[in-house]
């Protein structure tokens, strides 16, 4: 599979600048990159229930149109915390105990049992892995914790190459096997360390997604940061509007909103988690392949899709392939993907065919 030829056209216009916004923190704990969530028309009544607060370093939304009988604020807000903590307890690596961090402390090269929640996490790390020839990878974790970008404290300088090439021996998909049943996972080098973080946003909002529609609720728009799924229609009976922001790491505004049912969008970026050193900005996106952060002009790419988890690792697998080979990417496998560019006149946009469809109906920025 070649990923060396561009295929997307560019849009028609250059932005040449930005709307200025409220200043907003760095906030190192995110996993993706913000949306602004907007309910287009939607006013505050009794037909829509809001619910937000703290998960996974970053932050959760719920939005809840016309509610059935019986489903209120109260009855809903334990019951998705404790779904979240568990969530926080199958796949984070900020947990000493939960299971992957155990998966990752075990120095077996024996098969591994494991639940099927994580397994399913771990299954679809590895088709991203083999579709993306190894571009998007969940053994990514020693270079991720090396460039200080996971548990471990961040370094205040980048690696030495020594530290890059070591830490790259341990990464690599083809040193991770599956097993379905009973599901498993069997590790080449006992030293193997997965991270899911860059499916962890869209594995949250799948999961809720499906107890929300378990208890009779049609009507939803569900975000964990940058990743968002949307079902049925607002209050006010219309699609549910997506922005999706300006990549601008000091404050935020958006550039384009985009009308969201039955659908998910995720968008990753590198204006929001990094670190600068002697006038380089070094971002949270690592390429498994060089063992450095991805660089270059693509600052933010959404990505729509039927699945959450899906689109969150297709989302970086595309900013770390960057503008020519992921947008290439894209246009073969038929991914509905945006990109946003920096250049010298402003911010350049490139769409893939699949996406287009979706502008039409779009509202923002050009």
């Amino acid at each position: 599979m070649s990923l060396t030829t561009p295929a997307c056209r560019p849009e028609a216009r250059i932005i040449q600048g930005v709307r200025a916004g409220p200043s907003l923190a760095q906030t190192r704990g995110l996993l993706g990159c913000l949306v602004i969530l907007l309910a287009l028309g939607c006013s505050r009544q009794a037909t829509l229930i809001e619910l937000s607060g703290s998960t996974m370093g970053t932050y959760y939304s719920v939005k809840i149109a016309r509610p059935p009988s019986g489903i209120t604020p109260e009855s809903l807000a334990p019951r998705l915390e404790q779904l979240l903590a568990a969530v926080n307890a199958e796949i984070s690596t900020y947990d000493p105990q939960s299971e992957l961090s155990r998966l990752n402390a075990n120095p077996s090269t024996d098969w591994i049992e494991v639940s099927p929640n994580l397994y399913a996490a771990i299954a679809e790390g590895q088709r991203l892995a083999a579709l993306t020839e190894g571009t998007f990878d969940i053994t990514v974790g020693p270079l991720v914790n090396l460039w200080g970008f996971g548990p471990e404290r961040r370094s205040s300088q980048p690696p030495t190459e020594a530290e890059i090439q070591a830490a790259r021996a341990r990464v690599g998909y083809r040193k991770l096997e599956l097993r379905s049943d009973p599901p498993a996972v069997r590790k080449a080098r006992g030293d193997l360390y997965l991270d899911l973080s860059a499916l962890g946003e869209g594995y949250g909002v799948e999961r809720i997604a499906a107890w929300l529609e378990s208890q009779g609720i049609q009507d939803y728009l569900v975000a964990i940061a940058g990743t968002i799924r949307a079902k049925g229609l607002n209050a006010q009976g219309r699609p549910w509007g997506i922005a999706i922001e300006e990549p601008l790491p000091d404050r935020r505004a958006v550039h384009r909103i985009i009308p969201l049912s039955n659908l998910a969008v995720s968008t990753s970026g590198d204006y929001r988690n990094f670190f600068d050193y002697e006038g380089r900005r070094y971002g949270h996106e690592i390429d498994p392949i060089t063992g450095a952060p991805m660089a270059g002009r693509l600052a933010s790419v959404s990505v729509l899709g039927d699945n959450a988890m899906a689109i969150d690792g297709l989302a970086t697998a595309l900013m770390v392939l960057g503008e020519e080979r992921g947008c290439k990417f894209a246009e073969d496998q038929g991914i509905a993907a945006y990109f946003i560019l920096r250049t010298e006149p402003g911010l350049k946009t490139i769409a893939t065919s699949a996406f287009r469809g979706y502008l039409q109906g779009a509202s923002g920025s050009p």
